[in-house]
């Protein structure tokens, strides 16, 4: 530490001693003059510390013309003067400052000498060839032959468009000449050349004109970047689109005329196509891809997409966050295959997902194995939703993550949720339900509702947050019979949105409940006894025929449905008469008695055991021994002549209505 603390001294004690102070460094002069070529004149400049005073630069001969002192006055403003060559001395050496308008010296005094100040003109470059390599000359400047020194170049070039220069070191530069030999293929060039007098004394010329050229084309290098994405049917049968990325103009190395692509679909051998970029429609069954680019020199490895097996595992918790509002940083965690192993590679894919089009907006992009994260940069929207997926490829397949939807920077959405409907529930509860904001007007991760509700005294009652995932919430503590306005709106994490249109509900009054209920109770009692009715008819039809007289259930014959026929008679065409009816003109017929005996299983039978008889009553003959003849008896028994034979062709009808009146067979037989 002593040691240290000692050579610091000695080292301090020598700047003292040379006339350096501590703590005061070295001012620059300010002042900078250079002979413009071996012929022109002395440019001098100066820094100016105030933009409107006058300067004066005074030079004078220290060499042929001491003391001799002559001024040149730059305008207003400027800080450089030119002197001319015809007032300097060649080899004279000078001392030169610059002086304010009122005297001041605000440069110190500059000593030079003419000749040690030439600044030579720049080089003039030309191409000697650019195959195989690159070959540039130059022109010196017109140099003095009464200067003895040489010109030295020196030559820096860049690829077109770019900023940094690469400067070619002097030893490697020939005399008037430079081959270039490690340039990249296919690529435009600028190169620039300046000159210095070779023992360095002098200044460089400014740097010359850009010459510029190209290098020629050379294979290409690289893998194409080839993905797919599954394509809508078109006609009936799904296709497999797939995509791939142009080379860039450093993998391409010329110009690539066409893709070389080969396809296997579980034929025997791959089909082989040439297409241009960069898409090209496959059969849906395809389970593997090669590509590859081709410029006019070469070709490059083909890119080999395995997509036999499409349920490997997937990358899982994937994570999408936006990055100063204008890329998205992706997230996941590796996945692995018991057979397959961990993948090869991570591609990540995004499209926006309200475009018509995914392929048209589809983008992505590979990360290495081991990568457990991705910065996806591009030309995004703001407020339009994306959707993004993470997949591990593997030698025989890939596997797929959940999309998971991003934005680069929220906005507030657009309209509120549509299709508001209300549902009574109770004259004091009604639900309300909605149907979600469409995802182009959401411009946004929705992250809750808020309800509006309008109350008859005016005032609005609020109802938030409710859930982004519900489509309908609960009112309860209305009013009945009262008329309510309702409306909603979306909510980001930009804020709060336009709202829906405004719905209108009332709640159902009180009495009209009473009059509800009455009804349908009533309504249950009828049902109720009609179904008793239908089960227990009979009985009821045996009770009724107990309690209530026999007029009200038995049955009356209908004299309009008689079947007795009435004929008219000859003699009075006037009246309308019946077989049975009598003349009142003749005289009583006499009265037969018969004895009518029935076997004893129809003596309980009454008129009910008598065939029914289909014909007529014929007309009775008359006589005139109908009245006042004795009385005929006659026994019937079994053996009698049926009652059809005794009428004939034409037995009476008896029907309903006259069996009704006409006695039974108890009452003729005396037995009642």
């Amino acid at each position: 530490m002593r040691k240290r603390w000692r050579g610091t001294w000695l080292l301090l004690l020598a700047l003292k001693t040379f006339g350096f102070q501590e703590g005061d460094p070295e001012e620059p002069t300010g002042l900078e003059c250079y002979q413009m070529g071996p012929s022109g004149g002395m440019n001098c400049t100066w820094t100016s510390p105030e933009a409107n005073t006058t300067y004066t630069l005074h030079y004078q001969s220290l060499k042929f013309k001491r003391n001799q002192t002559r001024s040149s006055q730059a305008p207003t403003g400027q800080n450089w003067v030119v002197i001319g060559r015809s007032s300097l001395t060649h080899n004279e050496n000078y001392a030169v400052w610059v002086e304010a308008g009122d005297g001041t010296q605000v440069t110190p005094r500059l000593t030079l000498t003419l000749h040690k100040i030439v600044k030579p003109d720049p080089p003039v470059l030309s191409l000697v060839d650019v195959t195989p390599v690159v070959t540039v000359t130059w022109t010196n400047p017109h140099w003095p032959q009464h200067f003895s020194l040489n010109l030295a170049c020196q030559l820096r070039y860049r690829v077109s468009g770019t900023r940094n220069w690469t400067r070619v070191h002097e030893e490697d530069v020939e005399p008037n000449s430079y081959e270039f030999s490690s340039l990249e293929p296919f690529t435009a060039y600028e190169v620039q050349a300046c000159c210095i007098p070779e023992d360095r004394k002098g200044f460089w010329s400014d740097w010359s004109p850009s010459q510029t050229f190209q290098t020629p084309e050379a294979a290409p290098l690289g893998l194409v970047d080839v993905w797919r994405v599954a394509s809508p049917p078109e006609s009936g049968e799904p296709s497999l689109l797939l995509l791939w990325k142009p080379l860039n103009s450093k993998a391409a190395r010329g110009v690539i005329r066409s893709y070389s692509l080969a396809f296997w679909n579980g034929s025997d051998s791959p089909e082989s196509l040439e297409f241009p970029c960069c898409s090209v429609s496959l059969p849906s069954r395809t389970t593997r891809v090669w590509i590859s680019a081709n410029n006019h020199v070469g070709q490059t490895q083909p890119a080999n997409l395995s997509l036999e097996r499409q349920d490997l595992p997937a990358p899982a918790e994937v994570q999408v966050a936006a990055v100063h509002g204008q890329d998205l940083r992706v997230t996941w965690e590796p996945s692995k295959d018991s057979l397959e192993g961990e993948p090869t590679e991570y591609l990540v894919e995004w499209a926006e997902e309200c475009s018509s089009s995914k392929a048209a907006s589809l983008d992505w992009v590979r990360r290495p194995a081991g990568t457990h994260s991705a910065l996806l940069t591009g030309d995004f929207r703001s407020q339009v939703p994306y959707q993004v997926r993470v997949y591990g490829l593997y030698p025989g397949g890939f596997g797929a993550s959940a999309p998971i939807r991003a934005y680069t920077q929220e906005g507030v959405p657009l309209a509120g949720p549509r299709g508001l409907q209300d549902h009574s529930v109770s004259k004091e509860a009604s639900v309300i339900s909605w149907e979600a904001i469409p995802l182009a007007q959401r411009n946004g991760h929705i992250t809750h509702y808020t309800l509006y509700l309008a109350m008859p005294t005016g005032s609005t009652q609020i109802y938030q947050p409710i859930g982004a995932t519900e489509t309908s919430y609960n009112l309860s503590g209305l009013e009945p019979g009262t008329s309510y306005q309702l409306w909603m709106t979306g909510s980001t994490s930009a804020g709060e949105g336009n709202a829906s249109s405004i719905h209108l509900f009332h709640t159902p009054d009180s009495r009209w409940e009473t009059v509800l209920a009455s009804l349908l109770a009533v309504g249950f009692l009828l049902f109720l006894a009609c179904v008793l009715g239908a089960v227990l008819h009979v009985q009821l039809l045996d009770l009724c025929q107990k309690v209530l007289p026999s007029w009200c259930w038995e049955n009356v014959p209908d004299a309009t449905h008689s079947r007795i026929e009435l004929y008219e008679m000859d003699r009075d065409p006037h009246s309308f008469r019946g077989p049975l009816a009598q003349d009142p003109d003749a005289e009583e017929p006499s009265i037969t008695e018969l004895d009518i005996a029935e076997p004893a299983d129809h003596v309980n039978q009454g008129y009910s055991a008598l065939p029914q008889l289909e014909s007529p009553v014929p007309a009775l003959p008359h006589s005139n021994d109908w009245t006042g003849s004795k009385p005929r008896t006659e026994e019937l028994g079994p053996s009698s002549t049926p009652l059809e034979e005794a009428w004939g062709q034409q037995a009476p009808v008896i029907s309903d209505y006259e069996k009704h009146f006409m006695p039974t067979l108890e009452e003729v037989l005396g037995l009642t």
